[in-house]
């Protein structure tokens, strides 16, 4: 298996590398990865904390599509928001990125999906289904993100693509 990860570093840069060698050799391609890096401007005192990495290596491939479900996969991004106990933030992202081959012009199309949870509870874990919404920290003053998303690489030029994935949380 190939390993994928999402890495959050000060400032919440995130990398997304994505070998997808093994779900392109069903379809005659061999030597295809994606990396994406993201960024999130953090508003105020929340800081972010990743505690577990995307991990797309382990993920099912269907039709050429590749799948994390945020609500349910074990193989999602974990992220934890800390800040003020009880206080109400905004969040807000673009589910949709465009990825492209770093040796050429090609494009693929990442679609990422967000869930939610005042709890560090996945399962119960509200998906993000608008650009912003509103949440508030828990008593603790955390709030829980799960990352996941697709992409269709059944027509992808095998190489390396690159992206931007943006995250926004600020107070209320």
């Amino acid at each position: 298996m190939h390993i994928k990860r999402l890495a959050v570093a000060l400032g919440f840069c995130v990398s997304l590398i994505m070998p997808v060698n093994q779900a392109m050799a069903q379809n005659g391609n061999n030597d295809v990865s994606i990396s994406v890096s993201a960024s999130a401007e953090v508003i105020s005192t929340i800081e972010m904390v990743t505690l577990q990495s995307m991990n797309l290596g382990d993920s099912e491939e269907r039709n050429g599509v590749v799948r994390i479900n945020p609500q349910q996969s074990a193989n999602a991004g974990k992220m934890m928001a800390i800040g003020t106990p009880n206080s109400d933030v905004r969040i807000s992202f673009l589910p949709r990125r465009e990825l492209t081959r770093s040796e050429g012009t090609e494009n693929l199309l990442f679609r990422y999906d967000v869930a939610v949870n005042t709890e560090e509870d996945q399962s119960t874990a509200e998906m993000l289904n608008q650009e912003n919404r509103d949440f508030s920290l828990n008593e603790e003053g955390r709030l829980y993100l799960w990352i996941g998303g697709n992409v269709d690489i059944s027509t992808a030029t095998p190489g390396n693509y690159q992206g931007e994935f943006t995250l926004d949380i600020e107070y209320i």
